[in-house]
């Protein structure tokens, strides 16, 4: 729930007003607090403490709101701790606090003596452990979807209504992946297990804001530890749509936490039978994204071009033995003598067998490339010139790279 949840609240809506803030409407709303009793508290003790974050906080003693200086220290405090929201009573809003919220973007709504205080507190509370419990519900269909064997579709397709999703048309899936920097030195590893849950709640919540923003209310996600898998429905969301919203959602991400995040988008299929394949992809688009020549944050299944038939054969030992049948040879040569003869027949093939840019890429004088694809030739006793043997040998590359930057 966030505060515009609160504002379309109908037993609500009528006793709150927004006055300011309106630009922070989106803040979610993890709980209430009443700030009533901070006068009580012996000076200078820091109210920080009190806050753990997204709280809506409430005062209504005038004591407090009279005192401009107080109340603003007061939301300032707060607002570092990332409060949803402040509410004050109405006819005790200075314009002195409205224009600190506007500019904080914090939401500053105005109480209604006709809501009553326990009202508001059970309907809100009602309300956000019922959203909890529809989110975890919609966690376990996802989860049934992807991981689960002989689904019954009906049964869950009813499910998903009952939760406010619709899996009737085409769905493709997304896996995003996020791990700290290389070289991070151990001190500054996280290992707090609650700090690791809570960083996966707030990714996850910053996933659903922003489809939210474009359209997307009740989505499927499903938070693991250094990944999060969406099902996404593909008519909502065009191609350049879709990395907008991933580019924005990995900028956060990555701003706050310092991770490295990219995403993994499989094909968009019609039948719920099918989403598994959708996330099959996804992961083996992440995989393929290690040898990627050019490094992006968003790959998509459908780019793959020839790793997507090599990531559909799951016999290992064929793939292995095919590149021994075609550059064995030439991996032994090089093993032995510490050459580069494979990385010169690569490069070679991917400038479409042109020498001279070849010599160029490698920073390489050309009697050296000569030197050096004659003894190629000598080794493999194939005709390069030969269509048949060009695509052969860029297949046994592409798997080679494949097989050696695979997902353990």
């Amino acid at each position: 729930m966030n505060c515009e949840d609160l504002m379309s609240m109908k037993q609500i809506r009528r006793g709150m007003k927004l006055v300011a803030g309106e630009s922070g409407i989106g803040r979610n709303i993890r709980w209430i607090y009443f700030a009533d009793c901070v006068q009580c508290l012996e000076q200078g003790f820091d109210v920080a403490q009190l806050i753990h974050g997204e709280e809506l906080v409430i005062v209504t003693n005038a004591s407090l709101t009279d005192d401009d200086e107080k109340i603003v220290d007061m939301i300032r405090t707060m607002q570092d701790k990332n409060i949803a929201g402040f509410a004050i009573n109405e006819g005790q809003i200075s314009k002195c606090v409205q224009d600190y919220c506007n500019e904080l973007e914090l939401p500053l709504f105005e109480l209604s003596v006709n809501l009553h205080l326990i009202d508001l507190s059970q309907i809100v509370c009602k309300a956000l452990v019922q959203e909890e419990s529809n989110a975890n519900s919609r966690e376990r269909i996802l989860s049934s979807i992807l991981y689960s064997e002989g689904l019954n579709v009906e049964e869950l397709m009813e499910q998903a209504n009952y939760l406010g999703v619709n899996l009737s048309g085409k769905y493709r899936a997304i896996v995003m992946q996020m791990h700290e920097p290389e070289g991070l030195p151990n001190e500054k590893k996280r290992v707090d297990e609650g700090r690791q849950f809570e960083m996966r709640e707030n990714i996850k919540k910053m996933i659903k804001n922003e489809y939210r923003a474009y359209g997307l209310g009740n989505m499927l996600i499903l938070s693991q530890i250094g990944t999060a898998v969406m099902l996404i429905p593909a008519d909502l969301f065009s191609r350049n749509l879709l990395v907008l919203i991933l580019d924005n959602i990995i900028h956060k991400i990555e701003s706050a936490y310092q991770l490295q995040v990219k995403a993994g988008v499989g094909t968009a299929y019609e039948y719920i039978e099918d989403f598994k394949k959708s996330f099959q992809e996804a992961k083996s688009t992440l995989g393929i994204s290690k040898i990627a020549t050019q490094e992006e944050k968003v790959y998509f299944y459908e780019n793959l071009g020839i790793y997507s038939l090599i990531t559909q054969i799951t016999n290992g030992k064929f793939l292995d033995d095919y590149v021994e049948s075609r550059i064995g040879k030439l991996i032994k040569a090089d093993q032995m003598q510490e050459g580069e003869l494979c990385e010169t027949l690569e490069t070679y093939l991917m400038h479409n067998c042109n020498a001279n840019a070849t010599a160029e890429a490698l920073f390489i004088h050309r009697n050296t490339m000569r030197y050096r694809m004659d003894k190629i030739k000598r080794i493999l006793d194939d005709d390069l010139s030969d269509m048949s043997v060009f695509l052969e040998l860029k297949l046994a590359f592409a798997i080679r790279r494949y097989r050696e930057n695979r997902e353990e």
